[in-house]
């Protein structure tokens, strides 16, 4: 099948199935007690299932809505993973499963369903592939109904029970916008005009008087609010992040009476960022604004009410000239699970993980340990770090490429500081987000996609 064959289309609901039985070479791979799994052909997202008589399901009653999931663990933009430890055991000793892609993966999106994991994966030229595992069993290539997506963009998957299928995208959606999927069946996104666009079930379209960051993520506050990052300016060439601009203050829209309120805006600096965290940094029960807020010699952390209180409390400034900062999640990262802020200073090159604690209204770094790299500079992609327990010790750790982006390693606020608790080898380089899934039991999964075009799942 060629690429002119694939379609972007919007096709019906179909139960997940699987297409085609799975051949198994027991392997060695990177590291020991890791297993090769080799598929004898990947199934593209629009393969059409093999022709065999099928008897129709009896309708459901007031079905369920989907749940969506995509490459941002959660909706308000906190890679902060839910859960406690893989299902099959401590990471350190968990059998990984890897699937040769036979292409340059570029997203992983996992999600957690009634006959296993199900992981979507997204190829440099759009092509999707899908693959089930049930716990303590192998992959199996599963149809992802939904039709080819746009070169880079991320997946996002409607999820009810069995079903998983690819979110249908706006046509009117800019190239790097994924939608988020409010009450009512409502999609927020960002369309090819640079204006925050909601599409209405009935097709209306209705969009605030607002020009938005062209490449900025819509986070969402609550089912009828979202957040997103506006006013762009090219005053500073930062270009970390794939082009020139960069925002000038962050607006809280409410969906459906078009209503904007801005929260916050950085006067003579910019927001170095597309896609602020909202999470309660200061303990008071409501969210907060977690930016990257950057002029062009310094840069700083800043928290910022969600709900129009201004600032709430700013780091220390650091050396824009040397690189940028990566906002990781918030949590409770402390010694004793008190709430920190993670990130990753200067990402690109030595990045140093860093938790930083808020005392009154300073940030200030209460552990810091370097020799990671969970950025390449220009990229839209940064998922390649996340905050999860792995190792089942009950603690968060933030999870984040080595210095040659061909290891994941936890590190952990401890007693004495950062400690490196553990290191995975990837089986190759990182060229995808780090991505987890949580099961209704509670366990986590985690897989990653590399260059050199596989796939490789703990579970």
């Amino acid at each position: 099948m060629t690429s002119d064959d694939l379609r972007r289309a919007a096709t019906a609901r179909r139960s997940l199935a699987a297409l085609v039985g799975l051949a198994l070479a027991a392997t060695s791979a990177c590291g020991s007690g890791s297993s090769s799994v080799t598929l004898p052909e990947a199934v593209p997202a629009s393969a059409p299932p093999a022709a065999e008589p099928t008897i129709p399901a009896a309708p459901t009653p007031n079905p369920s809505p989907a749940e969506y999931v995509d490459p941002v663990f959660q909706p308000d933009g906190n890679r902060l993973a839910d859960g406690n430890g893989l299902g099959a055991g401590f990471i350190q000793q968990v059998t990984t499963k890897d699937i040769n892609l036979g292409g340059i993966p570029t997203w992983v999106t996992g999600t957690s369903t009634p006959d296993g994991d199900v992981w979507v994966v997204a190829l440099a030229d759009g092509t999707v592939y899908g693959y089930q595992i049930p716990m303590g069993g192998q992959p199996l290539p599963v149809e992802i109904t939904g039709g080819r997506l746009a070169p880079g963009q991320p997946p996002v998957l409607a999820v009810q029970g069995n079903s998983v299928r690819l979110a249908t995208t706006p046509a009117n959606a800019a190239p790097n916008s994924v939608p988020v999927y409010l009450t009512g069946n409502r999609a927020a996104y960002v369309d090819n005009l640079q204006r925050l666009t909601v599409l209405e079930p009935d097709g209306t379209l209705w969009r605030p008087d607002l020009e938005v960051l062209p490449d900025t993520r819509v986070m969402q506050i609550s089912p009828e609010k979202v957040l997103v990052l506006a006013g762009p300016t090219d005053r500073f060439p930062h270009s970390a992040l794939g082009d020139n601009l960069e925002a000038t203050s962050v607006v809280v829209v409410t969906v459906g009476v078009n209503e904007v309120e801005t929260i916050y805006r950085s006067e003579d600096e910019v927001i170095e960022s597309i896609a602020p965290l909202l999470a309660d940094a200061d303990g008071d029960g409501i969210h907060d604004v977690v930016l990257t807020v950057s002029n062009d010699s310094e840069i700083w952390i800043v928290v910022v009410s969600s709900t129009g209180g201004g600032v709430v409390a700013m780091s220390d400034p650091a050396d824009r000239l040397l690189g940028w900062r990566q906002l990781v999640a918030v949590g409770p990262f402390g010694p004793s699970g008190q709430t920190e802020i993670a990130e990753v200073l200067y990402p690109d090159a030595q990045g140093s993980v860093r938790f930083l604690s808020l005392s009154g209204s300073r940030l200030g770094v209460g552990a810091s340990r370097t020799g990671y790299r969970s950025h390449e500079f220009g990229a839209r992609n940064l998922e390649q770090a996340v905050a999860a327990d792995l190792d089942r010790d009950g603690r968060v750790e933030v999870v984040v490429p080595t210095l040659d982006r061909q290891n994941i390693a936890g590190v952990r606020h401890g007693p004495d500081g950062a400690v490196d608790m553990w290191h995975r080898p990837l089986g190759g380089t990182l060229a995808t987000n780090i991505a987890v899934l949580t099961r209704p039991d509670g366990t986590l999964s985690l897989a990653t996609g590399t260059v050199e075009g596989s796939l490789r799942i703990w579970q």
